[in-house]
């Protein structure tokens, strides 16, 4: 019968952690000289923990031989061994402020490196596709917000669900990189709205003279721009001028009805005292809050609440269309384009969710806090 044992002179393969354990077992301790105790050693003895003053027990050659071969064996290089064996050798607290300033060390290290990371910079495919997600999220019927936090919170969530362009994934744990991402966003909400509500003063406002003070005054109502037009023109601006990125429909229509509402009030100086001094954002802001309030009163049904506000915003698309006209044969026609409607749905969506607290806002400090970057546009 074949022995199990192995072959006289083989040993078993040890890595380098198993190999330094077996050579610490075998080492002999080596006899420091003797010497005469003090009182000193009896009141260390029974002052100092055992954990303590095993520590601080200076290393013998053995010791030092073993960890020398140990450090090697990691591929230290000969000043670096030289270091460890230097360390070994250091009185206990000495050992300690060494590790605190080597910890130290790496902090400044890892600081140099990352300031000498290039800065992130949004490259094209990202800017064309925030750009578009910033312009749906203001045109979607789910908005519950113009200006502030919410569009924009968002538009983020969307970003870090599909990671366009060069948002790869861990960017959004960048602050530097989420800093420059945010304010795009942000930069991009103002320059819609101010688009928006340029289209919607030209609707209806006599056209000034340059270097004129003239207060703004009303065309009369038969010259306004109809509704579809108005939301065409604000579409077609968001998009570029290119082809439309937006399915224009009732429900947006009525929403941009909201906006001239408004602004016409403005110019009618028909607002309350306490409305006088709100801009335009504001109003519109407040009238949505408004309407969101009064659909959830005395009920909870998701479909009831849903039905109230179309029901809300349809009474507004028609006193829109009675005041500022409609072309008999004009009619708002349902979208058709099946990647637009299915892009807008997925905007939609988010925003719906959010509203309702089915995901967190990842904006830094959350809220619904007005935007540095916003102003009064």
């Amino acid at each position: 019968m074949a022995s199990s044992s192995p072959p006289r002179g083989s040993s078993p393969v040890l890595d380098d952690d198993d190999e330094y354990s077996n050579l610490m077992s075998s080492v002999t301790p080596v006899s420091s000289p003797a010497r005469k105790r003090t009182a000193g050693d009896a009141d260390l003895d029974s002052d100092t923990p055992s954990s303590i003053s095993g520590a601080l027990i200076r290393p013998n050659g053995n010791h030092l031989q073993a960890v020398s071969g140990y450090a090697t064996r990691k591929r230290f290089r000969p000043e670096q061994v030289a270091e460890v064996e230097t360390f070994l050798n250091d009185p206990f607290p000495v050992q300690m402020a060494k590790l605190f300033v080597n910890v130290k060390a790496n902090e400044n290290a890892l600081a140099k490196f990352q300031a000498a990371k290039p800065k992130f910079e949004i490259n094209s495919d990202l800017k064309t596709n925030l750009t578009r997600a910033t312009n749906a999220t203001l045109c979607s019927s789910q908005i519950t917000q113009y200006k502030g936090e919410a569009a924009k919170n968002d538009v983020q969530t969307l970003l870090t669900r599909h990671r366009w362009g060069n948002f790869v994934a861990g960017t959004e744990h960048d602050k530097a990189a989420m800093d420059v991402v945010l304010k795009f966003i942000g930069d991009v909400l103002t320059q819609s709205r101010s688009t928006i509500k340029k289209e919607v003063v030209k609707s209806v406002e006599v056209a000034k003279q340059k270097k004129t003070q003239d207060p703004p005054s009303l065309r009369p109502d038969h010259t306004h721009t109809t509704i579809y037009q108005l939301t065409k023109t604000i579409v077609q601006k968001l998009s570029g001028g290119k082809a439309i990125s937006i399915p224009i429909t009732p429900a947006l229509c009525a929403r941009v009805a909201m906006m001239r509402k408004w602004h016409v009030r403005k110019i009618e100086n028909k607002l309350s005292s306490e409305d006088a001094g709100k801009n335009l954002w504001e109003l519109v802001d407040q009238d949505l809050q408004k309407v969101r309030t009064a659909a959830r009163k005395d009920t909870q049904d998701s479909a009831e609440i849903a039905k109230r506000v179309a029901k809300a915003f349809a009474a507004i698309l028609d006193k829109d269309r009675k005041r500022h006209g409609s072309n008999p044969t004009e009619e708002i026609p349902d979208a058709t384009d099946d990647a637009l409607i299915s892009y807008q749905a997925d905007i939609d969506e988010t925003i719906e969710a959010r509203s309702h607290g089915q995901t967190v806002s990842m904006g830094e400090g959350g809220g619904e806090a007005p935007d540095e970057h916003e102003g009064n546009t």
